[in-house]
């Protein structure tokens, strides 16, 4: 029986074992392992370091982040500041009032038919279309007056009196109301008497445009009538008194 049983025992050979996938997985364990001590390690000094450093001072509005960003209104904000309906805000506490732009300006030009030889005052009316309270003067506008290819005045090139210089501030959608004159005679490059002096301009249809920086943002056509012709009876009437007084003196 003892010798069955070592014969049994001993007639079969055990196959080798594999000890890779253990090596693997202990690998794989002690990798983990690392990786988290490492994080562990990275986090408390970011901690620290936060604890450490001062915190960091607040962002302002996106509309002053940048200095010499051009807002939505269109207009270019400095550091610190914000587009408001009042004017563009400083650090919250100081308010500049802005140029008009010219595409938010809306200008509407009116005029009577005048006789020839006669001013033709020109209404004229602003609007500001735009978002931003902002300032103008009548400085920024020309009158040009045209009869088909002849240019007749340009108060462009004419001399800006003080009235011209004064400054307009409109508010969103706000409106101003008032005027430019063209005084009815014709003028060599727009402004300059001509030799022997200004013409009356003559009867006909003539074009009146407002621009704006040079640009065309206001016009409208008006007649300019023959000018009235003297009446001669009250000449007549003064000399037939006076041939009366002659004959009563005789």
């Amino acid at each position: 029986m003892r010798g069955a049983t070592r014969s049994t025992s001993g007639g079969g050979t055990r196959p080798p074992v594999n000890l890779w996938p253990r090596r693997i997985i202990t690998g794989l364990g002690l990798l983990l392992i690392i990786a988290l001590i490492v994080w562990g390690i990275v986090a408390l000094v970011r901690a620290v370091i936060g604890a450490i450093s001062p915190d960091p001072a607040p962002q302002s509005s996106p509309q002053s982040v940048q200095s010499g960003a051009v807002d939505a209104s269109g207009y270019t904000l400095k550091g610190g500041q914000e587009a408001t309906a009042d004017g563009l805000l400083t650090n919250g506490t100081q308010i500049d009032i802005p140029a008009c732009l010219e595409r938010d300006i809306r200008v509407s030009a009116k005029a009577s038919e005048a006789s020839s030889g006669s001013a033709m005052p020109v209404t004229l009316t602003l609007e500001n279309r735009g978002s931003v309270a902002c300032s103008t003067s009548l400085a920024s506008f020309s009158l040009q007056v045209s009869t088909g290819d002849q240019l007749v005045y340009n108060s462009a090139r004419c001399e800006q009196d003080q009235q011209s210089s004064t400054t307009l501030l409109l508010r969103p959608n706000g409106t101003w109301t008032g005027s430019l004159s063209w005084d009815g005679y014709v003028y060599t490059d727009g402004c300059t008497p001509p030799a022997g002096g200004a013409s009356a301009a003559a009867a006909g249809t003539y074009k009146v445009v407002v621009t704006m920086g040079g640009r065309e943002v206001g016009s409208t056509v008006v007649d300019v009538t023959p000018a009235p012709v003297p009446q001669s009876g009250g000449q007549s009437g003064a000399q037939s008194g006076a041939q009366s007084g002659e004959r009563r003196t005789r």
